[in-house]
């Protein structure tokens, strides 16, 4: 064994090559996205950017029905977009061992919500689940479900959370081993085709039923894994209050117990299903128990049932009502809980924190996105109209200062809400404003759905050809994919042979682009505004931007300090200073986009 200082999603790629993983696919979605990246950077090991995650979790099944281990890699809004497979592909069952990197975000430090992908997972599709406590912890689980789900042909998931991801820790590992299976694809209709037809063979049963008793057989399988995997254990101490750790939670609760400065009864648990009769033993004895897990108490529920079940008389706390119910777990808070339950009292009351204002969430110096913002914002100034918006760099138009879009919810539901506000009855004009890298991820069926039910909107598709909020990964509409370059697919053209009427801009020019979308908007049914420049972040260090730079400075005699450019605009080059704005040279990149900001000609 080697030692080696890893981030966690370095681990889990680590691990899946060392497990002879063959294809890995996924969406970029923070915590997760690095895996797929670092995975196709291993020998042997096919790596891709799917369209959506339903489709990463539908090409690692079939790799894995191709006798190809495997690796599906999302974020918890991903999971729920591949929930639709997740629950057929459970019942089914897999052939090489495959597993679904599920990650969580708690605290919704870089996603639109915070939720807890177990219940998708386990509890509804009643597949097994790794929580990791640790880098190491994540390597090691990912080494093991790619064993057992071989072994029990399930999909095992992992589900570390952003203080995994994104931690880093000195890992131990061995050595790549890539697999040379024969790519065997054996025909098993009974098994793989998921409908309602009668099985004669089960006595005229349907299908659907049969599959159904195959899953339920498995979790006595499952249990009796869980039961005997070392990554649930018990530490045992004095006392009658008993705390429980789940994956991240265990690791704040043995730093909490090490502020504490005396050694606590303490029972890791970090698979699902829980190990009853470690859970058992555990709380034999204990008056209290206090579960720490991310994010819902599902842990801790079901321990209350197991508690139920067996007639044991314990009190359990945890999420559901002792702890915060939201927001993510720290060691100050398990410290604080540790405290407070050995001395019988209730979780403090939370103190309303004090505002400490932070960097306004805006775009990038240079981005195309603001002029685009600036232009839509005009016109709708003018006319009235309401712009729903989608999930992107350009969701930052959102907040102040430019407080345009008027609904985020997740991934393409810009322009079904869109035209939804227009058959409503809204009768002033209703923009879709939407990314070309979410325009392929689940846009286009929107956009099938408003051009065939008559819709009348505008949607602008924001095209930078890369999917920049995650760190500049390709789509369909870039002129490569993970491997290769490739013929970028327009979105323009895919919105023309839909249907709809096609207007294209460059955002750089504030003015085209209002006049544009204006013209979009006085024509009837659905239009689409392709608003077209590369993303100045990622294209500008490769030498190809989508302007030409100029120098532009205010004139300080023109300038009356009305603050409009600072107020409404959000260049991090541009701040008031003695009543003056001021562009500050090493911030700005000449895009001139400002220029047109200020009515008063003060910006040159």
């Amino acid at each position: 064994m080697q030692k080696e200082f890893m981030l966690g999603n370095e681990a889990i790629a680590r691990a899946a090559a060392e497990s002879g993983v063959k294809v890995v696919a996924g969406y970029p979605g923070t915590p997760a996205t690095e895996i797929v990246d670092l995975c196709g950077g291993y020998p042997g090991v096919y790596a891709e950017w799917s369209t959506n995650e339903k489709h990463a979790f539908e090409v690692a099944t079939a790799a894995s029905l191709t006798n190809q281990r495997s690796m599906a890699v999302m974020k918890h809004n991903g999971t729920n977009a591949a929930t639709d497979f997740l629950m057929h592909v459970n019942f089914t069952g897999i052939r090489a061992g495959m597993v679904l990197i599920t990650a969580d975000d708690p605290g919704g430090l870089s996603s639109q919500c915070e939720e807890d992908t177990r219940i998708l997972v386990h509890n509804y599709a009643h597949l097994p689940m790794f929580d990791p406590s640790s880098v190491q912890e994540a390597y090691a689980m990912t080494k093991a479900a790619f064993e057992l789900s071989e072994k029990t042909e399930l999909v095992f998931a992992l589900r570390p959370v952003m203080r995994i991801n994104h931690a880093g820790g000195m890992v131990e590992y061995g050595a790549a081993a890539p697999q040379s299976r024969p790519a065997e694809f054996v025909i098993d209709r009974k098994r793989f085709v998921m409908s309602a037809v009668v099985e004669k063979e089960s006595g005229g049963e349907l299908r659907p039923k049969m599959r159904h008793r195959w899953l339920n057989a498995k979790q006595d399988e499952l249990r009796a894994l869980m039961e005997a995997s070392p990554f649930n254990r018990a530490e045992k101490a004095p006392g009658e209050v008993g705390f429980i750790g789940c994956g991240i939670g265990y690791a704040f609760l043995k730093e909490a117990e090490r502020i504490h400065g005396a050694k606590l009864p303490i029972l890791k648990l970090s698979t699902l299903p829980l190990p009853e009769g470690k859970v058992l033993d555990f709380v034999s004895g204990l008056k209290k128990v206090v579960v720490f897990e991310e994010v819902e108490p599902v842990v801790e529920k079901l321990i209350k049932e197991l508690c139920f079940e067996h007639k044991v008389v314990l009190e359990v706390l945890g999420r559901s009502g002792y702890l915060p119910k939201e927001g993510e777990l720290s060691t100050n808070l398990v410290l604080t809980a540790v405290e407070a339950a050995l001395a019988g009292k209730p979780y403090p009351a939370t103190v309303q924190g004090q505002y400490v204002s932070a960097r306004t969430r805006t775009q990038c110096s240079g981005c195309s996105h603001r002029g685009l913002l600036v232009a839509l914002k005009e016109v709708v100034r003018k006319n009235g109209g309401v712009v729903t918006g989608d999930i992107g760099c350009h969701d930052a138009g959102t907040f102040e200062p430019m407080n345009l879009q008027a609904t985020i919810y997740c991934m393409g539901s810009s322009i079904p809400m869109a035209y939804g506000i227009k058959k409503a009855g809204f009768d002033k004009p209703v923009y879709a404003l939407i990314g070309d890298s979410t325009f392929f991820h689940n846009g286009l069926t929107g956009l099938a759905s408003a051009i065939y039910n008559g819709g009348d909107i505008t949607v602008v598709i924001a095209y930078n050809s890369t999917t920049a909020m995650t760190g500049f990964q390709p789509h369909p509409g870039s002129a490569n994919n993970l491997n290769q370059p490739v013929t970028p697919i327009d979105p323009g053209a895919v919105a023309a042979a839909m249907g709809a009427k096609v207007f294209r801009c460059n955002p750089y020019n504030v003015e085209e682009t209002a006049r544009v979308i204006g013209e979009a908007t006085a024509e009837t049914g659905v239009k689409v505004v392709i608003a077209e420049a590369l993303c100045y972040l990622k294209f500008g260090r490769e030498g190809k931007i989508s302007f030409t730079p100029r120098q532009v400075a205010v004139d300080e005699a023109v300038c009356n300090g009305c603050g409009l450019c600072v107020r409404t605009f959000g260049c991090p080059a541009i701040s008031l200073a003695d009543n003056k704005a001021a562009i500050e040279p090493s911030g700005c990149n000449g895009c001139g986009v400002c220029v047109s900001v200020c009515k008063r000609g003060a910006i040159k």
